[in-house]
């Protein structure tokens, strides 16, 4: 992970950062980095959020079978996808990062706290200072960013 310029990152449309806050990222080359990248990550739960179309609701919901979820609708075809794993599998990763790829909007968030839901007015929240690492993804997934401690 490096220290990234806030200037030089894509997707701020979707982030509220506070001022202050130092962002790093993580170059991925594919599916197969970032699963490395996953692994590599430390954490008791990850919080996984997805914002997608009608289409992928379904398969989303497949990948999560046997997990708790929930889905919400914010437009027309839009969706936010919400779910917290202790441990997630190749597939998921894989499927993840796919998502990413097509330009849906995929947030991860390590040890979240119990309370915050970290998506609010169709942002994700990066606003907290309770040791949770919060992830998104540039739009072309060539790079993963991060808020909080470093992995």
């Amino acid at each position: 992970m490096e220290k990234t310029s806030i200037s030089s990152i894509g997707n701020l449309d979707m982030i509220e950062l506070k001022p202050d806050q130092t962002v790093t990222s993580c170059e991925l080359e594919d599916a197969e980095s970032f699963y490395r990248f996953w692994q590599g990550l430390a954490y008791e739960r990850i919080m996984i959020q997805v914002i997608t179309t009608g289409s992928f609701i379904e398969d989303l919901s497949e990948y999560f079978k046997g997990h708790a979820y929930k889905v919400m609708k914010l437009a027309k075809r839009k969706f936010h996808f919400h779910c917290v794993l202790h441990e997630a599998d190749r597939d998921i990763a894989g499927y993840l990062f796919l998502l990413a790829s097509i330009n849906d909007d995929v947030f991860l968030i390590t040890d979240p706290q119990p309370d915050n839901s970290y998506f609010s007015e169709g942002k994700l929240q990066c606003l907290t200072d309770s040791g949770e690492r919060i992830m998104w993804f540039e739009y072309d997934v060539a790079e993963i960013y991060m808020v909080g401690d470093e992995t």
